[in-house]
């Protein structure tokens, strides 16, 4: 034993086996000494590997010699019979026949103290495990490093170790993990010491006792809350990792408890997620397992690659938390929305293979995200992960005179805002280099040219099919002009790189287009003024698809007739073949996308900025209140297809109000300029007097809102001009009151109305059911905002010039009041004012002088919610 390696796994096994010999003799549970026991065998078999022979103990007793007597037994045994099994053989067959049986579907014996919760007509939930049996070693530990270190293979992943180190990396611990080559070798941390700790449950039981504070192994003056945590860890090594998954147990358990132990988060969660997450459980809040899937949905975005250390490991381990994507189907992907309906589908990606599968959103980094934008991103978005593949966004930066760093956080922050979480970011600028190259070797094939004709002319003679005179210069000539291009020398002014394609080609993209052309004059938002040249989007674009991996390059039916240059490029440099789907882009009636018109509303002070509520760039739909569900559904149920359509925004509205009904608690509000007072006598009480009602009538889960009631009461005028005495009027959320007195003024108006408390009065009998308030100082001041397209005309002519189709009044205010829980609402909140319509919180309240400013969000229909009137048209 002279290797220093072979020294700590002896001291290990010794370890190990005191361990064991402590818990059996504590009667400790089987699945601990079972754990323990398994530990200690994989340090012996690791010992054999490293030094050849087993490892034999120095201070146990050497075994006693058989007797002779003994000896003359087995010398005079009868022959054994060759036909007739031995018991061990026979159990060997027994277990073989039950594997079988579970390989194809057969039943298994539930396992024992595993109550099963049985549904009527659900079978309890049985997951087949194909595990291959190796052997476990553990590994002799690397060299410590300034920073603990775990080190794992790809057959023994620390998934409950990652999920816990992400989970405490807020409360200072700071760990690496490295993927290490040794085949079935168990996860190992390594310390700044030196000193090791093997196995991935103990590796996270070793990080929570680092950071008790943080209370996910209990606390140590609750030993009952960490035997209980002990007891679901060694729950999910035994029972979660065998044949069959007792679903319908954990289901039973679950269904009180938002947790497994105790109140918060422990390591009881974790363990148990990680065992779930390597068996791949589908979580289905419909399905038989309600409670369990509500428990695994609600830590997924917990343990999830999403947090905050995911980008310090590595993809195999980051894999194992990552949700199970649906298998693709052949035919097509489709979208169901809440209701479950199919409301869209998408054709499938043409020779897409699941995992392989790589996408790409290259926006120019030269004005803001717009509704059409949208459609392009999320479905390259859609696309990426119904294939399990990745999304890159590229900024397209090849054009430095438009194009501005502002304009490139604008799109990264737009795209969180839809919830596009790109695989990677990059930069045609970073290719610029390979480009430059490409385009050298483009001219070595014969394949461009230098060319110095004057733009207007070079358009006349593509028009026509008419050849440069500089067509048929020598390579040397064009590589010449080329390199002085680049460094803008004055003898390559004027010129500009050309494809020497087909001058007589019936689709005229492909006469000669320009692939590189000078820029001395802006200097680049990134690179500054390192380069004087720039490549073109055309000719850029094919070559970083090729070189950065795209599978599939989505591009708008727009750029048809340029996919034929797209391929001529990729094949003139024996580049790596792109398939290009093509979808139609998205109009929308009443609106312009063209950012040189867009521009010019904002500089005319039509709208206050780019992200006006009535502009289609992303900030402004989400500033009007669409939400980024209600957008993906929408833009999904139009599919990939590739018929240009122009979109009704009341389509568009009615699938957003649909995300935002079940969740929108509601409130009353009134015109505060034209609020009618009401005396309402025979209450049985004096003053004011608060009740609660449900901020939703269909969600209880929004809780409840305190609505004061008193007997000087505030009503809409618009209600109480349909007053009659004698009549029954409704007051919602309360009941019935009876019109005694109407009081008006000379000219007809109403001044105030009197009115009887009538408690057995039946609401479903009543004409009007309207909203109020108490008469009180403290009502909530608002400011309602309704908008209207900016453009009159549904949809413009390319003769039509937009300045003569300008709607009027696009804008208007109402000072409101409303319910006193208005005051608790925050920037982007969106309620319900009842008979009003559906608002978005632009600016949250702060004072009289600084009210609350909400947003009317459209509902797709033509009809306003009730009678009250409105400033604009109900759109």
């Amino acid at each position: 034993m002279d290797s220093p390696a072979a020294a700590t796994l002896a001291a290990s096994i010794v370890a190990q086996g005191e361990k064991v010999r402590d818990l059996k003799t504590q009667k400790a549970s089987k699945e601990l000494v079972v754990e323990a026991v398994n530990g200690l065998l994989a340090f012996k078999a690791q010992f054999k590997a490293l030094t050849g022979a087993d490892y034999v103990d120095p201070n146990a007793k050497p075994k006693e010699k058989p007797s002779e007597k003994a000896k003359a037994k087995v010398v005079d045994a009868p022959p054994a019979d060759p036909t007739k099994k031995s018991k061990k053989e026979l159990n060997k067959e027994k277990k073989k026949e039950k594997k079988a049986t579970i390989k194809v579907g057969g039943d298994v014996a539930a396992l024992p103290s595993t109550p099963v919760a049985k549904k009527e007509g659900k079978k309890p939930a049985s997951l087949t495990i194909d595990v291959a049996k190796a052997p476990i070693f553990v590994q002799a530990p690397p060299a410590a490093t300034d920073k603990p270190t775990v080190y794992y293979t790809a057959s023994h992943l620390p998934r409950t170790a990652f999920a816990v180190a992400a989970l405490l990396k807020d409360a200072g611990l700071d760990v690496t993990f490295v993927n290490f080559t040794i085949p079935h070798a168990l996860p190992v941390l390594v310390l700044p010491t030196g000193k090791v700790i093997n196995g991935d449950i103990a590796i996270a039981k070793y990080f929570c006792r680092l950071t008790p504070d943080a209370g996910l192994y209990g606390l140590s003056s609750e030993p009952i809350l960490m035997g209980e945590i002990d007891g679901w860890v060694g729950y999910a090594q035994s029972h979660v990792h065998a044949a069959t998954l007792p679903a319908s147990f954990l289901d039973a358990i679950l269904a009180e408890r938002t947790f497994l132990v105790g109140f918060g988060l422990t390591l009881a969660d974790v363990a148990v997620f990680s065992a779930l997450s390597a068996v791949q459980f589908q979580a289905d809040a419909t399905g038989a397992y309600p409670h369990l899937s509500r428990w695994f949905q609600y830590l997924h975005p917990i343990l999830s690659p999403d947090s905050s250390l995911a980008t310090t490991l590595p993809a195999p381990v980051l894999a194992i938390l990552s949700p199970r994507k649906k298998p693709v189907p052949t035919e097509k992907s489709t979208f169901v929305s809440q209701k479950g309906k199919t409301s869209g589908s998408c054709p499938p990606l043409e020779g897409a293979i699941v995992g392989q599968v790589v996408t790409r959103f290259p926006p120019e980094p030269s004005g803001f995200l717009h509704i059409g934008h949208i459609k392009a991103c999320m479905l390259n978005d859609y696309y990426a992960r119904q294939y399990q593949g990745k999304l890159i966004v590229r900024f397209d930066d090849t054009n430095p005179s438009k194009e501005k760093d502002e304009f490139e956080q604008a799109i990264l922050q737009d795209l969180a805002r839809l919830n596009i979480k790109p695989d990677v970011v990059t930069y045609t600028s970073d290719s610029f280099p390979i480009i430059i190259e490409y385009a050298r070797q483009l001219i070595k094939a014969g394949l461009g040219y230098m060319d110095n004709t004057a733009q207007e002319t070079m358009r006349e003679e593509r028009m026509v099919g008419i050849e440069s005179v500089h067509r048929n210069a020598s390579v040397s000539t064009n590589l010449a002009l080329f390199d002085k291009l680049l460094v803008a020398d004055p003898a390559a002014a004027g010129y500009c790189l050309r494809g020497k394609i087909d001058m007589q080609a019936k689709n005229k993209t492909l006469r000669d287009p320009v692939f590189f052309r000078a820029n001395v004059k802006d200097a680049h938002h990134r690179t500054g003024t390192k380069y004087k040249a720039y490549p073109t989007y055309d000719f850029a674009c094919p070559i970083v698809d090729s070189t950065e991996g795209v599978t599939h390059a989505l591009r708008t039916t727009e750029y048809n007739d340029r996919d034929a240059q797209y391929q001529w490029v990729l094949q003139a440099l024996q580049l790596r073949p792109v398939r290009i789907h093509a979808f139609a882009r998205m109009n929308f009636v009443h609106s312009v996308l063209s950012k040189r018109k867009l521009q010019w509303f904002v500089d005319h002070g039509h709208v206050a900025g780019w992200n006006d509520p009535r502009f289609p760039t992303v900030q402004g739909v989400l500033r009007r209140g669409v939400t980024v569900e209600g957008l993906r559904e929408f833009i999904i149920s139009q599919g990939a297809s590739r018929r240009i359509t122009d979109m009704e925004w009341d389509k568009f509205w009615t699938i957003n109000k649909k995300v935002i009904d079940p969740i929108a608690p509601r409130f009353f509000a009134l015109d505060a300029t034209r609020a009618v007072r009401v005396t309402v006598h025979g209450l049985p009480f004096t003053g004011v007097q608060g009740f609660p009602t449900a901020l939703h009538p269909k969600n209880p889960n929004l809780g409840v809102n305190m609505k004061r009631l008193g007997a000087d009461l505030l009503v809409e005028r618009d209600d109480a001009d349909a007053f009659n005495v004698g009549e029954d009027v409704t007051l919602m959320r309360f009941g019935n009151i009876t019109i005694t007195a109407i009081h008006k003024s000379k000219d007809g108006e109403i001044l105030s109305v009197d009115a009887q408390n009538h408690p057995e009065g039946d609401f479903k009998t009543t004409k009007l059911k309207i909203t109020w308030l108490a008469h009180v100082d403290d009502v909530v001041p608002a400011t309602l905002v309704e908008f209207d397209h900016l453009i009159s005309k549904p949809k413009l002519e390319e003769s039509d010039n937009f300045q003569d189709h300008l709607t009027p009044v696009t804008r208007a205010e109402m000072r409101a009041i409303g319910d006193h829980g208005l005051r608790n609402l925050k920037t982007g909140d969106v309620i319900q004012l009842e008979r009003r319509g559906y608002f978005r919180v632009d600016q949250p309240f702060l004072s009289k002088d600084r009210p609350l400013v909400l947003f009317m969000i459209p509902d797709g229909k033509q009809r306003a919610m009730s009678t009250l009137s409105t400033n604009l048209a109900h759109r």
